[in-house]
């Protein structure tokens, strides 16, 4: 008999059913919304992961509140979307909402368009042109000064303000704001009928990507890196989650499942670190509430991660282990990471993250180079060099996802 996870054996089961999935990279969760600017362009990059002849996209009017740690909310007001398909660059094909070219999206909820005949072949880059014209708040996604979610280098541009803001999505040059905070709006979901596998990855931080920075790859994050060049996913991550938060307010997030066929529940160290409230959680805790996370998914091939990297400080940038200083809380992070190792229970198998960003299996430390700053900036998260040890290692193996 073939059994989901590491190993295995037997066989592996039939090609699935079509069924309607993610296709395409880079979808994600807004974090903020702006109740100053009403209207805004947003031109998003995508990469297709299957061969598309007809898509559908999800806009959203809500955000999961970022700088409070959540939890999710309406925008405030309704938000009427127009949005075309822009394949090849510069040729557009209009999205439609019950056969109109704009459609109202109610506070608090999702809008899902018609289907739209577009041929986009496997791997090939396309992007999606989004107006929102909103009664009370634009939604978006944010970076953070000096850290940008937005792609520019591929393309993705994001125009907004109070009024005056003119529909570009069949064609015009949108002039990005160019704010600190390098914000973009992308749909929560690009969706066509599928027989590949697609992720919805739910984590913080560092599933998120902060503080890793763009390639031609466009992908950010631990888990996105690594699942991006093979298969469509929605990264549903944040900075400031852990799984107590979501556990009690995730509504829009676990609805994102309808679309996927895997979930990955990332990183864990919020809860576990020595820090602010709802941190210094003991191992059990966690694992507790870890199963809580796992049990809102229960008709989805479900996957859990080691944690992404320790919290040290440093007395010189990070360049050498003798110089840095354990988080109070460590050993917790450790038992946490030795019971995934083992397995738990409604997880078909782990993803091992840690031991590609610690010095040497649950040392505390995180790995070092000889130079300051090279591979983490803060102590608590990886740079880039981090974040693509832990792709090129091939820990994160997508194939694991159809044995």
């Amino acid at each position: 008999m073939w059994i989901p996870g590491e190993g295995g054996g037997g066989e592996p089961p039939p090609p699935p059913s079509l069924y309607l999935g993610q296709v395409a990279t880079k979808s994600t969760i807004p974090s903020n919304r702006s109740t100053t600017n009403k209207q805004a362009n947003s031109r998003s990059h995508h990469i297709a992961r299957d061969n598309i002849t007809s898509l559908q996209i999800e806009l959203p009017n809500w955000y999961w509140i970022r700088s409070t740690a959540g939890p999710e909310q309406g925008g405030g007001g309704s938000i009427t979307y127009s949005a075309s398909i822009e394949y090849p660059e510069g040729v557009f094909t209009q999205v439609l909402f019950g056969g109109a070219t704009s459609g109202v999206c109610a506070d608090n909820t999702s809008l899902l368009s018609d289907a739209v005949a577009v041929t986009i072949p496997d791997g090939a880059s396309f992007w999606v042109r989004t107006y929102a014209n909103a009664v009370g708040a634009i939604v978006f996604l944010e970076g953070n000064t000096g850290y940008a979610q937005r792609d520019a280098a591929n393309g993705e541009l994001y125009e907004y303000g109070p009024s005056g803001i003119t529909n570009k999505t069949m064609g015009g040059t949108l002039v990005d704001n160019g704010a600190a905070s390098n914000p973009i709006f992308r749909p929560t979901a690009i969706v066509a009928q599928t027989r590949k596998p697609s992720v919805l990855i739910i984590g913080d931080s560092r599933d998120w990507g902060f503080t890793d920075t763009h390639d031609g790859s466009g992908d950010l994050g631990d888990l996105a890196r690594s699942i991006g060049p093979s298969y469509g996913y929605i990264n549903a991550a944040c900075a400031g989650d852990k799984f107590s938060a979501f556990n009690i307010a995730s509504a829009h997030r676990v609805a994102l499942k309808q679309y996927v066929s895997h979930v990955i529940i990332g990183d864990a160290i919020n809860a576990l670190r020595s820090g602010g409230s709802g941190q210094n959680k003991t191992a059990a805790t966690v694992l507790a509430e870890l199963q809580t996370c796992l049990e809102l998914f229960p008709d989805k091939v479900r996957f859990t991660t080691t944690c992404g990297g320790p919290q040290t400080t440093s007395t010189d940038g990070w360049a050498t282990l003798e110089n840095q200083t354990y988080n109070a809380n460590w050993q917790q992070v450790v038992a946490y990471n030795d019971a995934i190792r083992a397995g738990v229970a409604n997880s078909a198998g782990f993803f091992e993250i840690a031991d590609w960003v610690e010095s040497s299996r649950n040392s505390g430390k995180w790995w070092v180079n000889g130079t300051a700053n090279a591979t983490t900036t803060d102590g608590l998260h990886s740079t880039q060099a981090g974040y693509l040890r832990v792709k090129n290692s091939g820990a994160i193996d997508p194939a694991r996802l159809t044995r």
